[in-house]
């Protein structure tokens, strides 16, 4: 369920960034250097990634038993704040598509969407803590790599730039943009 909660918050993302950079392609593009996506990250804590956590971790069955715990009681304390994410999505879609919505309304539909997934992330960021208070030093270390290729779905994003009418404009239009 917070699985099917997050891929609609990524897929909303992958159609509105693509969407604003078709919307200005006559501006000249900056390939940006995108920050890591947080979300997708947790997206793995749930009961039906224990097998691959066993098999990348090395788990021991002690060790598989706690997680499946931890993650049981996760997904538990997980439906009703999935519920409220989803209807807080939903009337912010519906805010989106009222046209006498103005910047007030939307700007309060979507705390509210964002509100429930930050309760959505804290009930995950808890159980990844209680996880890795099981694991020994390589097993953290196996997690830390897993959860830094989680956060890679948005490389290569290209949008386009601010028009620029002074001659700080760089001479190269696909200047990379980054920390």
């Amino acid at each position: 369920m917070f699985r099917t909660s997050l891929t609609k918050s990524a897929a909303l993302l992958a159609i509105l960034l693509p969407a604003a950079a078709l919307a200005q392609s006559a501006a000249p593009t900056v390939r940006l250097e995108p920050s890591p996506c947080a979300l997708m990250a947790l997206r793995f804590i749930r009961q039906a990634a224990i097998p691959r956590l066993t098999k990348d971790l090395n788990l021991t069955d002690d060790q598989v038993n706690k997680i499946t715990d931890i993650l049981r009681q996760t997904e538990e304390a997980m439906k009703p704040k999935i519920e409220q994410q989803r209807q807080a999505t939903k009337e912010f879609v519906l805010a989106l598509a009222d046209p006498a919505s103005d910047e007030k309304k939307l700007n309060a539909a979507f705390e509210k969407v964002s509100k429930a997934e930050c309760e959505l992330a804290a009930e995950s960021i808890k159980a990844l803590i209680a996880i890795k208070n099981l694991l020994s030093q390589e097993q953290k270390a196996a997690l830390s790599k897993i959860l830094e290729s989680r956060t890679r779905p948005w490389q290569g994003i290209t949008v386009p730039s601010p028009v620029r009418t002074d001659d700080s404009a760089p001479a190269n239009k696909d200047q990379q943009v980054g920390n």
